[in-house]
């Protein structure tokens, strides 16, 4: 069986229908292609799925995180999935020249408006270059710091301090790369440097003093990440540093944004810079009549009890003072963790006060007789 078409039906199915068959064959590739990749980016985004769970473990994204660089690689796999489409229904339609000029003009010649010349292609390429490349810097941070240095065996403080360098490094070279590919003349950036420090001059003297300060401490490192300091009222131990601030947790679990310079032109007490050791220092008074021997090694014993407490350097125990009341001590015990003097002292303070009261020894508190020499007649209670 055959079918006659004559040159007025073929000429239709050439121009409509075989070109509209298959427009609707890549438009439907397409959005299955797209329904498909979301789908499959979800399940990875939760780990679903023993293959994304171990891809997760391997890029380093702790479990129950999303993956936030997903939606950067959908941005791009749409521009060019959605720009290749685009390009193929022009030539399915036999509009050939027009396809080649809508590249041209996309990715080329671009658009003229006023004195400037926009190319879009350019333009969006560059920007996602940047973004790959950042989310791939990202990850490269996260696994040298997480993974590739923690192998090394380099203690945290310095891990912290190579990933951020790291990170700002690479950072810059992404943007560098991205202003290149978007067609951007390297050259006029030196216009922007000299808008920059005019602005510098006028108001943005303390950006550039923290971002500075922060670079000293990187490389110096007075201050690292876990260390427990004091400066301008506030202490805590060090949580992050970053390049314009440092993120300080007090003891209350709140957490102080304290800008680098501060760090460096104001007076800091650091406890892990040189050692993590520390020293409790308790002040003792007992009643008079006291034997001072006797409550010097009592506190000396209760003192190497303690299992945080130190051998060497040897604890002190000194007789400071006759007080108005007391026979007063001080004792100075140090201690293999500067973090742990609050709960150290807490026990020796519950040691002492049980030591003392096996032993007989009294611990006084201030008294004082009044005398009265003269009470007006009213005063007086009546006499009995």
């Amino acid at each position: 069986m055959s079918f006659d078409w004559n040159p007025g039906r073929r000429l239709l199915a050439q121009m409509v229908l075989y070109p509209s068959a298959s427009t609707l064959a890549i438009v439907v590739l397409a959005v299955g292609f797209v329904v498909a990749l979301h789908a499959l980016a979800g399940t990875l985004d939760s780990g679903r799925y023993g293959w994304q769970r171990r891809l997760r473990h391997w890029l380093g994204v702790a479990e129950g995180k999303r993956i936030g660089e997903l939606r950067w690689l959908l941005v791009s796999i749409h521009f060019f999935l959605w720009q290749l489409v685009v390009y193929l229904l022009l030539h399915i339609w036999g509009l050939h020249d027009e396809g080649e000029d809508f590249l041209h003009t996309l990715f080329s010649s671009g658009v003229k408006i006023g004195g400037v010349r926009i190319v879009v292609g350019k333009l969006i390429a560059g920007v996602l270059m940047f973004i790959v490349l950042f989310t791939f810097t990202r990850w490269l941070r996260r696994k040298l710091e997480y993974d590739w240095l923690v192998r090394a065996g380099v203690e945290p403080s310095t891990r912290d301090a190579a990933a951020t360098l790291f990170g700002y490094v690479t950072f810059v070279i992404a943007a560098l790369v991205g202003v290149s590919s978007a067609g951007l003349d390297l050259s006029n950036l030196a216009i922007v440097a000299g808008a920059l420090s005019v602005g510098i001059g006028f108001g943005l003297q303390n950006i550039v003093s923290n971002f500075v300060s922060g670079l000293i401490l990187l490389f110096e490192r007075p201050v690292r990440t876990g260390d427990h300091i004091s400066v301008s009222g506030a202490e805590g131990v060090v949580r992050k540093m970053r390049i314009r601030a440092t993120e300080i947790e007090t003891g209350d679990r709140e957490t102080i944004i304290m800008p680098n310079s501060n760090l460096l032109s104001n007076p800091v007490q650091n406890r892990n810079l040189r050692t993590h050791a520390g020293r409790v220092v308790l002040s003792v008074g007992v009643a008079y009549g006291s034997d001072p021997e006797q409550v010097r090694e009592l506190l000396l014993a209760i003192a190497a009890a303690h299992p945080r407490v130190l051998k060497v350097p040897a604890t002190v125990v000194l007789f400071v003072n006759f007080g108005p009341s007391s026979l007063d001590f001080e004792l100075m015990a140090p201690i293999d963790d500067a973090d742990a003097k609050g709960s150290v002292a807490s026990d020796l303070r519950f040691a002492i006060v049980k030591a003392f009261r096996e032993a007989n020894i009294e611990m006084p508190f201030p008294q004082q007789d009044v005398h009265l020499r003269s009470v007006p007649e009213g005063l007086l209670p009546p006499r009995i």
